[in-house]
């Protein structure tokens, strides 16, 4: 008897102490923003909402791209459902890319996890019209297209793949096409869920163009 009270313990304690081993057992390991390399000593941020990997003079920069202000007060730059046009003030985009194939990084939208995952934005031509860049409506037309056929190609609207970084909320977009020098747009594709009415981002692919304003650049990553 005293033998099989003893056999009774040490298992009883033999699966205490495995169960609490399993406990505190790290978890998988999962990926941070801080450690989420874009290039040779430059890590996307713990910050910002879409970001755009750009090269100056041999340098790798994250870019930060902001929607821009309306061109009316009382509405937005572009209604997902219901305008007919895409347009913004200024004849030049204020973030001026020297890559001709640059990659955004977009956060906090939801997405495919799998690499090569059709992204629900494109990016759209602008044609410059005095102090103004706008789609046109055949443009316009083409971005409803593009949300129906995956691979629909067109030289006005450029689809993304997407792909997610880690176990982050971070995704990575990259051009189906070259980007020739020119004005262009981010925008969400017409039934999109996840992106506020009037949330595209412009922006100019311009080789010859100085350096963007504040730029991250290697380990200048962290901030608020």
């Amino acid at each position: 008897m005293q033998a099989h009270r003893i056999l009774f313990l040490a298992l009883t304690l033999g699966y205490t102490a495995l169960g609490l081993s399993q406990a505190q057992a790290p978890p998988p390991d999962s990926v941070s923003s801080d450690d989420i390399s874009v290039a040779e000593g430059l890590q996307l941020p713990t910050y910002g909402h879409v970001w755009a990997l750009d090269t100056w003079k041999g340098i790798r920069e994250l870019v930060r791209l902001r929607p821009p202000e309306t061109t009316t007060s009382d509405e937005p730059i572009f209604s997902l459902k219901l305008r007919r046009t895409i347009e913004f003030k200024g004849e030049a985009a204020l973030v001026r890319m020297h890559d001709t194939a640059p990659l955004f990084f977009l956060r906090g939208v939801s997405g495919s996890d799998s690499g090569g995952a059709r992204s629900d934005l494109a990016i759209v031509r602008l044609t410059v019209t005095g102090q103004r860049r706008s789609a046109t409506k055949d443009t316009v037309a083409q971005l409803k297209l593009q949300e129906k056929q995956q691979d629909s190609q067109s030289p006005d609207v450029i689809g993304l793949k997407q792909q997610r970084i880690g176990t982050t909320d971070w995704y990575r977009l990259s051009p189906q096409q070259v980007l020739t020098p020119g004005e262009y747009a981010l925008v969400p594709l017409p039934s999109s869920p996840g992106f506020a009415t009037g949330e595209i981002f412009d922006f100019a692919v311009d080789p010859q163009a100085p350096e963007n304003s504040d730029p991250l650049r290697s380990e200048q990553y962290r901030g608020s």
